[in-house]
């Protein structure tokens, strides 16, 4: 499956969709080190070769979300987790750092089959309801979800970090569960 990934960071995450077999063909990313990063694993082959957008906010405005429509199987996003971390100041939707408002309208434009969003478990509690607000804009951009709360323990790691999964896909999109 070919992969859009929002928010890349260094590529961490991508070492483990690789293991899924998608094959990443657009990066975005702001922080200029992260890019450089990822630009020096796409040299080395560690990282499919793909371009590198900066700020996703331009990459909308710019018109490059829309040329990823009908090339993008799946969008993977782990958005900025510091407007619903416990050890932030939890302002949610009124954090300018607040990047679902961008996300959401990368899938509305790109349409891919399948969403894969992580984030901080906090963005489950407290009364802001923005959880809430995330499953409603996925429904009504024709997205089914489903979602979960795994930690590193969870797969043996020595440590905790615990993690919000949603996974979602377009309507109609067949799901196969694997007991």
């Amino acid at each position: 499956m070919n992969e859009l990934s929002l928010y890349t960071g260094a590529g961490g995450g991508l070492r483990a969709t690789q293991r899924l077999g998608f094959r990443c063909v657009g990066y975005v990313e702001f922080d200029d080190y992260c890019q450089r990063v990822l630009a020096q694993r796409i040299r080395d082959g560690h990282l499919d070769a793909a371009p590198i957008f900066g700020d996703v906010r331009a990459f909308l405005s710019d018109g490059y979300a829309r040329r990823y429509r009908g090339v993008a199987d799946v969008l993977t996003a782990g958005l900025p987790c510091q407007p619903f971390s416990v050890a932030g100041r939890r302002a949610g939707a009124d954090d300018p750092r607040n990047m679902w408002p961008a996300t959401r309208d990368c899938i509305r434009v790109v349409r891919p089959r399948w969403v894969l969003l992580e984030n901080v478990p906090g963005l489950l509690a407290g009364s802001h309801g923005y959880f809430g607000r995330i499953l409603g804009d996925l429904a009504e951009a024709g997205y089914d979800a489903e979602w979960g709360v795994l930690g590193a323990s969870d797969v043996g790691a020595p440590h905790r970090r615990k993690r919000l999964w949603v996974v979602a896909h377009a309507a109609g999109e067949q799901t196969q569960r694997h007991h």
